[in-house]
């Protein structure tokens, strides 16, 4: 019979999750649409980034197209792609809408409140990063 051998446990530490307010937008639109309804709206410039969100490697990579502001104060993140979503805890949701910087909540609830007035907007919701539990949250913070 063999000896047992004395079991070595490791912890993984937890990364600190980003502090960082987004808004979840439902709407049918896609997403080039949806980019233009709020640069009109908003007299803002979001352009299409051709790296877009990266989740996985090799053939079972997932791309989720982002839009951009320059300089970086907002990005548009699409949610779904062909294959999977990118805050499966978030399913429902379509897009995001990531407030870089500071993180003020009032300014947030404004900024929803006048994106729910938009016709082909559905629901827009106000999230703060540390209260959802996914790992793929800090994808939203790049």
């Amino acid at each position: 019979m063999k000896e047992k051998g004395k079991k070595t446990m490791h912890t993984i530490p937890e990364v600190d999750t980003p502090d960082f307010i987004f808004l979840g937008i439902v709407t049918s639109e896609p997403d080039y649409k949806l980019s233009v309804i709020l640069n009109k709206r908003f007299g803002i410039s979001l352009h299409h980034d051709s790296r877009g969100i990266i989740d996985g490697n090799g053939e079972s990579a997932s791309v989720f197209s982002v839009f951009n502001t320059s300089p970086s104060i907002l990005s548009l993140v699409a949610n779904k792609c062909e294959r999977s979503f990118l805050l499966r805890k978030l399913k429902n949701i379509d897009y995001f809408l990531v407030i870089h910087g500071v993180s003020d909540r009032k300014k947030a609830e404004s900024l929803a409140s006048d994106i729910r007035s938009i016709q082909e907007v559905t629901a827009v919701f106000v999230f703060d990063s540390c209260d959802i539990k996914d790992k793929k949250i800090k994808l939203l913070a790049k």
